[in-house]
């Protein structure tokens, strides 16, 4: 059995990917792609937003069943907001000391509902796990933690001192687990992010290696693609994925070279979503867009009359009404659709507490391309069926996905890459009563929160959606599928490790 090395590349596009590859600038991913097997369609969830879709990477399920609603949602069941941008006014009315306790340990102890891979590697015992920089990072082993000078004088800055983790837990300023007698140093400090950065990522892979052997699974997440991309755009963010290929590099000679590598580890490498560039004047204020409303304020929770909370997830967006409004729901749909910056409008009967998750039915109305409601069905009574399987019954159009049938009953999708099974695997107990998409090049906001400068996500759109997978060094017999998700590739790690996945229900 081999050992795995899974790295996340956040934001790693393959239309940007693929060019540069072809044009010499990326020489270790193009090895990669040509000692071991590539695909150019690895497609990410929905909302493609990074915790959800980070968090898709490390259970190999959906949010129906992590149940983590995307970067910025209300907790109906707590009352209480889970924010996990980087606004300082949302942050400030949710609570420094609440947004901290959130990120460190809540969104894994509490948030999360379904199972790592870490957990289920040491279900295991006789394997070891290591995880670097990643922000899931939940299992069973206790973990010291320890709060970076420069943050014990931000107000309400109180930070657990110890989490549960895999073997090995290597998380910026606050987590570095001794190998023997040696504890793993990484470039950090405020100027690049008390260590969550592709410097100190870098720092302890590197580290790992040459400490050696290699633990049987390792994660390791480079987050500043998705920075870069966001403030210059995806192309002009190159040179943040040269330096990560000049890693990688570096790490194969500790090995003696990538061959040598290739005998005993397997890698797996990937993006939880891609990004599409941004005009210049992006920003849609859904409080403007929702004049007619009361709205709560961002990062708040209900506090008087509003009748909508309105949660931006960058170029997706959720609201959240009471039950009154989602009675007279079809209005704010109009008026929702009156603006020519949005692209669709998502709900399903299920999360609005009319069906059971079985009998799911999920709707989605365009302006421009009608309406669709559609439901998992099954072979004999289903109109459709997609590439990974899935039967669908609908009435309406497929346009509102831009889906299309054949004559073999096969569905197709151009520029939103497997629309139904995200939609109906998107919505989760968290989710609020309608999903909003934004048009290409737009990105939701509301007063507080700011609008990226150059390139985004958080779409069904396919340049928000569609990442590279690497895979080096695979068995002989194994092939990877021809129509990759980001949720495959934890239970092929599991199966490359001899471990049974969970269960999931896609």
């Amino acid at each position: 059995m081999k050992k795995v090395l899974f790295i996340v590349i956040d934001a790693l596009s393959s239309r940007i990917v693929e060019p540069a590859m072809q044009a010499g600038k990326l020489p270790v991913f193009k090895q990669l792609s040509e000692l071991g097997q590539f695909r150019s369609n690895c497609i990410s969830i929905f909302p493609s937003i990074t915790p959800a879709a980070t968090c898709s990477l490390v259970t190999g399920a959906y949010p129906v069943d992590h149940n983590i609603a995307g970067a910025y949602w209300y907790d109906t069941q707590n009352e209480e907001v889970a924010y996990f941008g980087a606004d300082l006014p949302a942050i400030i009315n949710e609570g420094i000391d609440h947004y901290l306790e959130d990120f460190q340990t809540r969104l894994n102890a509490e948030r999360l509902k379904y199972p790592t891979i870490f957990e289920q590697i040491e279900q295991h015992g006789n394997l070891t796990d290591a995880v670097i920089n990643f922000m899931w990072y939940k299992g069973t082993v206790p973990q010291r933690a320890s709060t970076p000078f420069l943050m014990k004088f931000i107000p309400g800055a109180t930070l657990a001192e110890s989490m549960l983790g895999p073997h090995q837990m290597f998380l910026g300023d606050f987590v570095s687990t001794p190998i023997g007698s040696t504890t793993l140093a990484a470039r950090g400090g405020v100027t690049r992010r008390f260590g969550f950065h592709d410097e100190a990522t870098t720092d302890y892979l590197l580290e790992l290696a040459k400490q050696g052997p290699m633990p049987d699974f390792t994660l390791a997440y480079f987050p500043n693609n998705d920075f870069d991309s966001h403030a210059y755009g995806p192309e002009n963010a190159l040179s943040t994925l040269q330096s990560i290929d000049q890693t990688l590099y570096e790490f194969f000679q500790v090995f003696g070279g990538i061959g040598e590598f290739m005998k005993d580890h397997v890698l797996l490498l990937t993006g939880d979503h891609s990004q599409s560039d941004l005009l210049e004047d992006s920003g849609v204020n859904l409080e403007e867009v929702l004049s007619d409303y009361p709205v709560v304020e961002a990062g708040c929770c209900w506090e008087h009359e509003e009748e909508l909370k309105v949660c931006p997830n960058m170029r997706s967006a959720q609201i959240y009404m009471k039950d009154e409004q989602w009675q007279q729901k079809e209005p704010i749909i109009a008026k929702l659709l009156e603006s020519s910056d949005i692209d669709q409008v998502i709900w399903s009967d299920y999360i609005n507490g009319l069906q059971d998750g079985n009998d799911a039915v999920f709707h989605v109305a365009t302006a421009d391309r009608g309406r669709l409601s559609f439901h998992l069905s099954t072979p004999e009574e289903g109109l459709g069926v997609d590439e990974h399987g899935n039967w669908w019954a609908w009435e309406g159009e497929l346009s509102a996905v831009d889906g299309k049938l054949n004559d073999a009953h096969e569905i197709t999708y151009d520029t939103y890459p497997n629309a139904l099974e995200r939609i109906a695997n998107g919505i989760a107990e968290t989710t609020g009563n309608l999903w909003l998409t934004a048009r290409l090049g737009k990105e939701f906001c509301l007063p507080g929160l700011h609008c990226n400068e150059k390139g985004s996500h958080g779409s069904l759109h396919k340049e928000d959606s569609t990442a590279p997978l690497f895979a080096l060094g695979l068995p002989s017999d194994f092939e990877l599928t021809r129509y990759p998700r980001i949720v495959d590739i934890a239970p092929m790690a599991l199966e490359l490790l001899n471990v049974q996945p969970a269960c999931v229900s896609h």
